[in-house]
Order: C-alpha cells, then structure tokens, then sequence
C-alpha cells in the first residue's frame, strides 16, 4: 500500500472535520480512493467515484455529528462505488463495452507484450475478486492488497474485529477456489484445442 495510504487511523478517531471540508478532502482523498478500489470501483473511473463522494460529504458535512470521520466516509463511499456499478451495468444494457485493443495500451518502458500479459493478469485478479461477496472482497482487497490492519477495517465498516477475521477467512477460500477453477479451465484449453485439430479433416 502507497504512503498516502499508511493513515494513523486511531489518531484520527476523535476527527470531527473541525478544520472544514479542504482539510477532510486533502487528509482522506488517497485513502478513499483506496477504499473504491477494495469495493470493486474500476481503477480507471476511482478519481470521478471520490469526486462524487467528496461532493456529498460537501453536501452532508453541517448534518455530521462528528463520529467516526472514517466510517462515515466510509459508508457515503460504499454508496457511491454501488450508484457508479448500477449506473455502468445499466448503460452496457445500451452500449457494448470492448476489451482494450493492444494498440490502446500506455507506452511505458516495458515491451508491448509484457504491458499486455500485466493488463490481463490484472483484469484475470478483478474478475475473480468480482465473484466474491461483496463483504468478504472489500476486507480481502482492504487486507492483502491496501495493506489495512483488521482494527482499522473493523473501525471504518463498523463492525467487530471477529467479523472482520471471519470476513477474511471465507474471501481468502473462496478466493483459492475460484483461481483453482480458473486454473483448471485454462489447463484444459490447449487439451480441447489439439482435440479440435485432430478431429478436423
């Protein structure tokens, strides 16, 4: 997880937003960004999803008793990353979406092919987690991936730290078994394709 993750999140449990929404928007942006990851936000819109986020905190910041800052954050977060899915899902409806052609990709330092093996590793990573429930994949992708302590996804999803480690114990199983199935359905392709060829005439 990047620096502008690694938030001292106890010491900020008695934050109350008392320095105004400026002071909330640069302390919390990173780390909501972080959290619109782990709810299954796609990496390529995360910056409109904490927009939209930072425009309701505006918005609700005179109605905010001033406990737990991060929870609340939180929670507006959860809403708007499920508004965004809704609201993608119902245009695709209308609108095919396609994969990325090669020629899309960003030019970096790498070769062309090593670029495209990452981008498809990573949308392989996405569509799995993408089959967990919702719950589990948030502290599965808040713990492993973003680095987050269980008290820390415990204080800012408002539950008890046991639900949290419980949370975790199912994602990673149904994690390892969602990329066995992965692994085996890809194992069998090459076996399929060379029963294709010799059935040809």
């Amino acid at each position: 997880m990047g620096q502008a993750c690694l938030y001292d999140i106890g010491r900020r449990r008695g934050t109350s937003g008392g320095g105004g929404f400026e002071s909330i928007y640069q302390e919390w942006f990173e780390e909501v960004c972080c959290w619109i990851r782990a709810l299954g936000g796609p990496d390529a819109d995360r910056d409109d999803i904490a927009q939209e986020v930072f425009l309701v905190v505006r918005r609700r910041l005179e109605a905010f008793d001033g406990a737990n800052l991060a929870g609340w954050l939180y929670r507006i977060t959860q809403r708007q990353v499920r508004d965004f899915r809704r609201r993608t899902w119902i245009r695709h409806i209308f609108t095919r979406g396609r994969m990325d052609e090669p020629d899309t990709l960003p030019h970096t330092s790498q070769n062309p092919a090593a670029a495209l093996e990452r981008k498809e590793n990573q949308c392989v990573l996405y569509a799995l987690l993408g089959k967990i429930r919702e719950a589990r994949r948030s502290a599965f992708i808040l713990f492993e991936i973003e680095g987050f302590s269980g008290e820390e996804i415990a204080q800012i999803q408002g539950v008890p730290l046991n639900t949290v480690w419980t949370r975790l114990h199912h994602a990673r199983k149904d994690f390892f078994a969602l990329a066995a199935k992965q692994h085996r359905s890809l194992a069998r392709r090459p076996s399929e394709a060379s029963t294709i060829g010799r059935a040809e005439p």
